[in-house]
């Protein structure tokens, strides 16, 4: 599943490229313009990049995850398989949750080892 998606996304981003020519005293030159934010020059731009779109973006959909498992206890009055339900629920969006954070932190660790070593 991933490798896949990484093969659209470069598809889709390096789609948008454009090659930009540039006539000077050594001759005809190329320069590719990115169409993204002048922040996403490297790799390491655009993938911090899209770990915080993807942060903006689970955020919700984890809160929602988390007021509709305890919607589920409310409603499950007593019945052990909806209660079972609302469980496995708000497991699996607390554990997601968990894992999107700490993919920002390990990424803002991995970020502060590299720039140390860079100075």
């Amino acid at each position: 599943m991933m490798p896949k998606l990484f093969c659209v996304l470069s598809v889709f981003i390096s789609s948008f490229v454009v090659a930009v020519p540039n006539v000077s005293s050594q001759g005809l030159q190329f320069q590719l313009n990115s169409p993204l934010n002048a922040d996403i020059i490297t790799i390491e731009g655009l993938l911090t990049t899209i770990l915080n779109v993807l942060l903006v973006l689970a955020v919700p959909i984890i809160i929602f995850f988390i007021i509709f498992a305890g919607f589920n206890y409310v409603t499950a009055q007593g019945n052990p398989e909806k209660i079972k339900t609302a469980t496995r629920s708000l497991t699996y969006a607390i554990v997601g949750g968990v894992l999107i954070l700490g993919a920002v932190a390990i990424s803002e660790i991995i970020q502060g080892v590299v720039e140390s070593f860079r100075n």
